[in-house]
């Protein structure tokens, strides 16, 4: 697979301005690469990070991940895959609840998805051309998970997840999912 070399270099991706190095990059089964580069907000802003995914493509940008992004791509996928997708939303608010923080940017630097490979045996049958592997999902909600941990009285990718998921079960409306997930709105 052939991806950008202005952001894509020794197997690591990297953003041209500020000439930051991913501290992780990640290859999901698709293709797409999944970087964790260092951020600057939140409680700990020493170990906050941003998630950035790059499409296989010489031309092909990175992107910062919004929250909207894997909400669409996990209703979408629900259009064929309810059961599924309510059941992988449930596994990530379990594993937000006892998941722990980053301690230090050792740690952080040693990290190694502890979901994927669950997620990716037990939903191996939820492919959908033009969304993201269940694999890179796995990869994006464990660090999301893990990113809103840093930050004592965060809430908001928690709420997503549960709001996404009943908006699958038909007892949440989807404008008022994705207004949380664009406007950080929540009512």
């Amino acid at each position: 697979m052939e991806y950008n070399p202005n952001y894509y270099q020794d197997g690591k991706m990297k953003m041209l301005r500020g000439n930051k190095i991913a501290i992780h990059t990640f290859r999901a089964e698709d293709g797409t690469l999944i970087g964790m580069f260092q951020g600057s907000r939140g409680d700990n802003p020493e170990l906050d990070f941003q998630v950035k995914y790059l499409n296989v493509g010489v031309d092909a940008k990175p992107v910062l991940l919004p929250h909207v992004d894997w909400i669409v791509d996990i209703l979408i996928k629900a259009q064929s895959y309810k059961e599924e997708m309510m059941a992988l939303l449930q596994y990530y608010i379990d594993y937000y609840d006892t998941c722990q923080p980053f301690k230090n940017t050792d740690e952080r630097a040693a990290f190694k998805p502890i979901t994927l490979s669950y997620v990716e045996t037990q939903y191996s049958n939820v492919k959908v051309d033009g969304t993201i592997s269940i694999g890179g999902l796995a990869i994006i909600l464990e660090l999301f998970c893990l990113c809103e941990k840093q930050n004592k009285d965060a809430h908001q990718f928690l709420y997503s997840l549960q709001w996404t998921k009943e908006c699958i079960e038909g007892k949440r409306n989807y404008r008022t999912l994705l207004n949380l997930a664009i406007h950080h709105r929540e009512y």
